[in-house]
């Protein structure tokens, strides 16, 4: 789930840093870590922290507990003019291979426990949403039972408005906590534009937590909708694997699946190294293998989107976020790869929903 905060301080990311300003970096992390009483972490790699099992190493790892951490945190972070990035369970990310030299944020322990007040449920960015639809299907209620199987966080649900099986997760939110100033800030859900995998939330922003309005309804009927969602997900989609759910959004507006028209192609089983295109499903990605890369996964994603745009005229907008280590993603070795724009996507906190 990231930004890219502080994106003009890119010398933090330059291929050569200096060694100077790089200890002085270092200093102020550790500093930062030690006033916000945060676990500071070095060496780790994203290939430990994402789904897809791909990726460099991460200069910094600072992982906050509660949501006032997390925003005094981010708040310091850009005090100091430190670039930073936030990633919650990482089952949307596709991050290069090379080594990321900012900060990355882990909201992975900013979960504390869902609490249930009559049809609101209050709970913090970094709790399972598989885990709060159990939850609420425990307590009677409904709204939400359909996100049971994405694999992620609720602040990456919230930040690119998750959906799957006729629920999407900005119908029931009734607020969301902000981190603003280093400090949190209420917004009404009512504010927020809940558009299909997109939000009105803006870079820089760090999603804390929601309240969620759901509605009553028996337990039992909710379990059932939820087994058979289950069901449907586990027929059609690779159980499992190592991906990172639809790699690309379905084409706007169009009503086609991505998916179905990627099998047309007859791309379903296509590999690249250690990326393949899943036989289940056509709109995932899976890796296999130790020596699986961030390239071999991107080159075969961008071969898709190339066949895809001369065969239908259309450009593949992508679902999954990419995160290069610096301003844009590239493959080992040197080779630039961009979205659609010409720029490097981030999670933001998104990311963590499915649409097929």
């Amino acid at each position: 789930m990231t930004h890219f905060a502080a994106a003009t301080h890119l010398e933090v990311m330059s291929e050569e840093p200096n060694t100077t300003d790089t200890r002085e970096r270092d200093a102020q992390v550790e500093e930062i870590a030690r006033r916000c009483g945060v676990r500071a972490e070095r060496g780790r790699r994203f290939a430990e922290l994402t789904s897809l099992r791909v990726g460099g190493t991460i200069d910094w790892l600072l992982v906050p507990e509660t949501e006032e951490q997390a925003a005094s945190v981010v708040g310091a972070l850009e005090d100091a003019g430190l670039a930073w990035r936030v990633l919650g369970a990482g089952s949307n990310v596709l991050a290069d291979d090379r080594e990321h030299r900012y900060v990355v944020v882990s909201m992975r322990e900013v979960k504390g426990e869902a609490q249930f007040d009559g049809e609101r449920v209050s709970v913090s960015a970094g709790f399972s949403l598989p885990r709060l639809c159990v939850e609420s299907a425990r307590h009677g209620l409904s709204g939400i039972e359909g996100l049971g199987g994405i694999p992620g966080t609720v602040g990456g649900a919230l930040w690119m408005n998750a959906g799957a099986y006729g629920h999407e997760i900005g119908e029931v939110v009734e607020s969301v906590r902000v981190a603003r100033g280093g400090q949190v800030v209420v917004v009404p859900g009512v504010e927020v534009k809940w558009d299909y995998r997109h939000t009105s939330f803006k870079e820089g922003e760090l999603l804390l937590g929601c309240t969620l309005r759901l509605k009553p309804d028996d337990p039992e009927k909710i379990r059932a909708r939820m087994e058979e969602a289950k069901q449907r997900r586990f027929a059609t989609q690779p159980h499992g694997a190592r991906s990172a759910g639809c790699f690309f959004k379905n084409p706007p507006g169009s009503g086609l699946s991505t998916g179905k028209m990627i099998d047309e192609m007859g791309m379903k089983g296509e590999r690249r190294g250690g990326a393949q295109v899943s036989p289940v499903h056509a709109n995932f990605i899976v890796t296999e293998g130790q020596d699986a890369s961030a390239s071999d996964a991107l080159a075969l994603a961008e071969e898709i989107r190339e066949r895809f745009r001369r065969e239908h005229g259309v450009e593949l907008e992508y679902e999954v976020e990419l995160w290069g280590a610096d301003a844009e993603f590239k493959e080992a070795g040197g080779t630039e790869e961009k979205d659609e724009g010409g720029r490097m996507k981030d999670e933001g906190r998104r990311g963590e929903g499915e649409t097929e």
